[in-house]
């Protein structure tokens, strides 16, 4: 009972564990199922090379997390992750493009206003963010700058500029954190620009705060450059947990936490009960009980959504502020072929965008030559593959498994993605041979990523979710509620927020 209990298995609950069971806390990690990395999920590819079915990549300005990379041992496994190339494909209104023809706008099936002809989807929303807070590609360039050449006082400076900025801004009359990035869009852009924006983004639209997003898109780099890990993403936080275990922690596996109640009073221990699963994620019956001082919820919205709780557990504004952010739905259809047939079309690599349900097709990721990620839809566009969540899966190769334990997708699905990749390229290609499919938006999960509400006020609902319980020592790590949510950076930094703020840890030695 003395020591710190952490729920969830995720990134942020596995780097959590292992700083403190380096630190000499007495820890145990719980997870609901019988696999580390949650939203991080790597599957290996017969041949080479791994489906990414979570998180894919990483920015190189995230110095926390390259820093922890190096101090783990996995700096030498990054490599360059493609993104936009110019010979890459944009199918829209039955019109085949190459990225590079938004330059031509005489090739473009939009009817686009003077200021806006020339420009991509990224470019037009930049016009548009532009248009809401004066100066913010000026004063995004130089911080970045800044950030890159360690000029930590001149970064902070030109933040606060930002800050003033971003305060200031009002949308046809309305201050802009009660406003929402569609209606951003929608204020500064022709409808035809806005129609471009959301076909060929390659991600629907969300309808979350306006606010927030511009925050998350200051503080990406005009020019991000990112890398991938090339013995897969789930390596992190496989090497935390490993690092974890050496340490002296304990892990104890197909534990889904479903209750928290007071044991002691205000100030006192939590009991904690969990529901054994089996490891199917199947509920045996069994129900285990611990106690425990110190607890750290390492989990997203939709699983702290299904936690029971006593009385006196969670403060007054936890029901409210759990639902600040909200969730956003992907799906991830990898398929891999005999031979990368779209070579022949002039594309290796990165990604192509589509107003097809598809949405986006990412070639050869992971490093497998002969894999597609097929279609990756969110939002709204994601629900339009439900018609094929149900029904017989693609059989397996001959040869043998093309996916290690990797969720199957149904043969419908398959045959429904396949015409729309020969119709995107305008191509007849053979038939896949084998498919993996996994859906975030499906139970036990809620979404892939979150986005903040609009009207909330996020430094306040941050700060509370991770101290949400009064008088006790319970907290939250989570990227949900943090500056970057649905990203890596953002479930380390919300952990290292609680570990340094309220379990009294030193910041970690590697990043000084």
């Amino acid at each position: 009972m003395g020591g710190v209990v952490v729920i969830g298995a995720g990134v942020g609950g596995c780097y959590t564990a292992f700083r403190l069971a380096v630190g000499s806390r007495e820890v145990t990690l719980y997870a609901s199922g019988h696999r580390v990395g949650g939203r991080i999920w790597s599957v290996p590819v017969r041949g080479g090379g791994w489906a990414e079915l979570g998180a894919m990549r990483l920015n190189t300005e995230a110095a926390p997390v390259m820093a922890l990379l190096k101090h783990l041992g996995l700096a030498g496994a990054l490599v360059p992750f493609s993104f936009g190339r110019p010979e890459n494909v944009v199918r829209t209104r039955g019109v085949l493009l190459r990225q590079r023809d938004f330059a031509h706008p005489t090739r473009i099936p939009y009817r686009l206003g003077k200021r806006e002809r020339g420009s991509n989807a990224d470019e037009l929303t930049l016009l548009a963010v532009e248009s809401v807070v004066p100066g913010f590609g000026r004063l995004r360039e130089e911080y970045h700058r800044a950030v890159r050449e360690g000029r930590d006082a001149d970064a902070a400076s030109v933040r606060a500029r930002y800050r003033s900025a971003h305060g200031a801004a009002l949308v046809q009359g309305e201050p802009l954190v009660e406003v929402s990035w569609p209606r951003v869009l929608a204020s500064a852009l022709s409808p035809e620009a806005l129609r471009l924006v959301a076909d060929t983004d390659g991600y629907d639209l969300h309808p979350g705060g306006a606010a927030a997003w511009i925050d998350v898109l200051f503080r990406t780099p005009p020019r991000a450059r990112y890398v991938t890990l090339s013995c897969g993403m789930e390596a992190l936080p496989r090497a935390l947990h490993t690092r974890f275990e050496e340490a002296g922690g304990r892990t104890r596996r197909g534990r889904r936490l479903c209750r928290i109640d007071r044991a002691g009073g205000t100030g006192g221990t939590y009991e904690l009960t969990f529901a054994v699963e089996d490891q199917a994620g199947r509920d045996t019956g069994r129900r285990e009980r611990v106690r425990a001082r110190t607890v750290v919820l390492a989990l997203p919205q939709g699983a702290l959504r299904r936690i029971e709780t006593g009385p006196g557990v969670f403060g007054p504004s936890w029901a409210e502020d759990l639902e600040a952010v909200e969730p956003v739905r992907a799906a991830k259809l990898f398929l891999a072929y005999d031979e990368p047939w779209w070579r022949a079309c002039g594309l290796r690599a990165g990604r192509s965008t589509t107003d097809l349900g598809l949405r986006q097709v990412w070639y050869e990721p992971g490093g497998a030559s002969r894999l597609l990620l097929a279609a990756y839809p969110t939002g709204p566009s994601a629900s339009l593959w439900d018609r094929f969540g149900t029904g017989p899966a693609l059989g397996e190769p001959a040869s043998g498994a093309m996916f290690d334990g990797g969720p199957p997708a149904t043969a419908a699905a398959v045959a429904h993605a396949h015409r729309l990749l020969c119709r995107m390229h305008g191509v007849q290609a053979p038939p896949p041979v084998a498919a993996c499919w996994q859906d975030w938006g499906r139970h036990p999960h809620s979404g892939a990523w979150h986005v903040w509400r609009t009207g909330r006020d996020t430094e306040r609902v941050a700060a509370r979710m991770r101290a949400p319980s009064p008088g006790g020592s319970l907290h939250v790590v989570s990227d949900c509620w943090t500056e970057d949510p649905g990203s890596v950076p953002g479930a380390l930094g919300c952990a290292e927020q609680v570990l340094q703020a309220h379990l009294g840890l030193s910041p970690p030695p590697w990043s000084s």
